[in-house]
C-alpha cells in the first residue's frame, strides 16, 4: 500500500509540474503577443474624429479592403511595440483639407500597409505631442522606428511637396522598399 501512495504522489507531482510549466508558457506567450506582435491591442473603435488614429488596412464591411481609421487607445505602447516603422501625420483639425493631403496620405497608408503604420495626429488637439516633435507648420510628418524619432518631413520651409516626394522620403528614411 505504501508503494502505491508513493507512486501516486510522484505521478501527481509530475502532473503539477507539467501544469505549472504549461501555465508559465501560456502567460509568457500572451504578454509577448500583446506587447510586440499585435499593435491592435492599442487600437480602439473605428473613429474619424479621434485626435490620434491609426490608418489600418482592413476589410470594409464586405466591400473589400481599404483604409479604416481606428482610435489609438495607448499611443506610447503603440509606438514602443510596433514592429513596423510608424509615420506620424500631423494635420490641423480646425483647417480644411482643400489640397487633398489626407487622401494622399491614405493612399500611401494603403500602398505601404504591410510595411509601415500611418498614424494621423490632430495637432490642434494634441498640442503636447506637437510640441514634443517641434511641429511648426502643417502638415508635418515624423518617422519613428523602435519608438525613436528618426526623421522629419516638414512643411516648415514652405517648399511645395508632392505625394511622390513624401513616398520617396518614407522609403529613404525607413529602410522599406
Amino acid at each position: 500500500m505504501v508503494s502505491g501512495k508513493i507512486h501516486f504522489a510522484i505521478r501527481n507531482k509530475g502532473c503539477i509540474t507539467a501544469l505549472l510549466v504549461a501555465a508559465a508558457l501560456f502567460l509568457c506567450s500572451c504578454s509577448t503577443k500583446n506587447d510586440s506582435a499585435d499593435v491592435s491591442a492599442y487600437l480602439g473603435e473605428y473613429s474619424y474624429d479621434s485626435s490620434i488614429s491609426a490608418m489600418v488596412y482592413e476589410d470594409m464591411d464586405g466591400e473589400g479592403e481599404g483604409i479604416q481609421y481606428r482610435e489609438v487607445t495607448d499611443y506610447n505602447k503603440l509606438i514602443a511595440y510596433s514592429k513596423a516603422p510608424v509615420c506620424l501625420y500631423f494635420y490641423g483639425g480646425l483647417s480644411s483639407d482643400t489640397s487633398g493631403i489626407t487622401a494622399s496620405v491614405e493612399q500611401l497608408a494603403e500602398n505601404y500597409h504591410d510595411r509601415i503604420l500611418f498614424v494621423s495626429v490632430d495637432a490642434d488637439q494634441e498640442t503636447e505631442l506637437a510640441t514634443h516633435f517641434e511641429i511648426a507648420a502643417l502638415p508635418d510628418f515624423i518617422l519613428l522606428e523602435n519608438g525613436s524619432w528618426t526623421a522629419s518631413f516638414s512643411n516648415n520651409d514652405g517648399k511645395a511637396w508632392t505625394t511622390g516626394s513624401l513616398a520617396q522620403w518614407i522609403t529613404d528614411n525607413s529602410g522599406i522598399s
